[in-house]
C-alpha cells in the first residue's frame, strides 16, 4: 500500500484532490490493512466484493491472495489512476468496476459461493450501503466494514444504552454483528475528524427471532423509535402508527408481559417480535 508520501506524490501527479463529498479518506497504516486481511480469512475460492477500493489500499494484497475480487469506485479519476495501478500487476482474478456501490448488480457476480464484502464506508452513505447488503443477504456470506465509531456503537448496541435505535434492531434482525478493532483517525489520509471501528457482519441464514410479518415488525420499530423517549404505549398508540385503540393495547402488552410505561430504548428485539406477533394475531 501507499505511504502517505506516496500517497502526496500520487495525488501531485494526477492532480488529484480527495473528494470531501464521497468521503473520501484512503488508509495509509499498513498494520490496519493487514488486520482486515486476516480477519477475512481469504482462500483462492473465495470472491471479494470491495466497496470504494479508491487508490488500492487493500485491492491489491486482496487480489494476492489468490481470490477473486470485484472493486466498485464511484470516483471517475480515482479509478483511472487504480486501473492504471493495478494494470501493472497483471492480476488476472481482479475486476474494477467504475460505478455506484448502490446501483451495482450483486446478483451478477457469477460463483457457487456465498461473497465476501470488504469496504471503507463513507459516513454519508453508511446506511444505504449496510440497508443494500442486508437486501443481498442471500448471496453474501459476511461485511468486514470500517465505519465511524459511533456509527459501529449504534449496530452493536444493546437495549438501555443511547446507542439503540432503529437501525439497531433492522441489523441484529438479519446479521450477527461483532466489533474487531478500533482504527485511529491517524491511520488515514486525509484525516478524519472521529476515530472508525472495524465491524464484521455474518448475515443469518435465518432472522434472529421469528416474526409472522415483518413488516408489521419494522412498523412497530420504526413508530416506537420515532417516540423513543415517550412509553411504548404512547409512542404506539398514537395517531399514524398503530391505529390501535390505547386500551387494546395496553391489554395487549399486558398479556405478553411489557410494561406499557417501558421506553422503546428499553425493549429488545425479542419483544419487539412478540408485540408484532400478538397484534398480527389480532388480524
Amino acid at each position: 500500500m501507499l505511504t502517505i508520501s506516496e500517497l502526496k506524490e500520487m495525488f501531485r501527479r494526477y492532480d488529484f484532490r480527495p473528494l470531501k463529498k464521497l468521503g473520501e479518506n484512503y488508509l495509509i497504516d499498513s498494520n490496519i490493512k493487514d488486520k482486515i486481511i486476516s480477519y477475512a480469512s481469504l482462500k483462492e475460492a473465495d470472491t471479494v466484493l470491495e466497496i470504494g477500493p479508491g487508490l488500492g489500499a487493500l485491492t491489491i494484497d486482496i487480489a494476492e491472495t489468490g481470490a477473486s475480487v470485484i472493486g466498485v469506485e464511484k470516483d471517475k479519476k480515482a479509478f483511472s489512476i487504480l486501473r492504471r495501478m493495478v494494470a501493472e500487476k497483471k492480476l488476472t482474478n481482479l475486476r474494477l468496476v467504475c460505478g455506484d456501490i448502490l446501483k451495482f448488480d450483486i446478483g451478477s457476480i457469477n460463483t457457487p459461493r456465498k461473497i465476501k464484502v470488504i469496504g471503507n464506508l463513507p459516513y454519508y452513505i453508511t446506511t444505504p450501503i449496510i440497508e443494500f447488503l442486508i437486501k443481498s443477504r442471500a448471496r453474501i456470506e459476511f461485511a468486514l466494514i470500517t465505519v465511524q465509531r459511533e456509527v459501529a456503537n449504534r449496530l452493536l448496541a444493546s437495549p438501555g444504552s443511547k446507542e439503540y435505535s432503529a437501525l439497531t434492531c433492522f441489523v441484529q434482525y438479519y446479521t450477527r454483528g461483532e466489533y474487531l478493532y478500533t482504527v485511529k483517525r491517524t491511520s488515514f489520509y486525509p484525516e478524519p475528524e472521529v476515530d472508525s471501528s472495524l465491524v464484521r457482519l455474518d448475515m443469518l441464514a435465518r432472522p434472529s427471532v421469528a416474526v409472522k410479518d415483518e413488516d408489521m415488525l419494522f412498523r412497530i420499530i420504526r413508530s416506537s423509535f420515532n417516540q423513543r423517549r415517550k412509553s411504548i404505549i404512547n409512542s404506539l398508540s398514537r395517531e399514524g402508527a398503530l391505529n390501535l385503540p390505547k386500551g387494546d393495547l395496553a391489554a395487549l402488552l399486558d398479556r405478553i408481559k411489557i410494561d406499557p410505561a417501558q421506553r422503546p430504548e428499553t425493549i429488545s428485539l425479542a419483544d419487539f417480535a412478540k408485540i408484532a406477533n400478538s397484534i398480527s394475531a389480532r388480524c
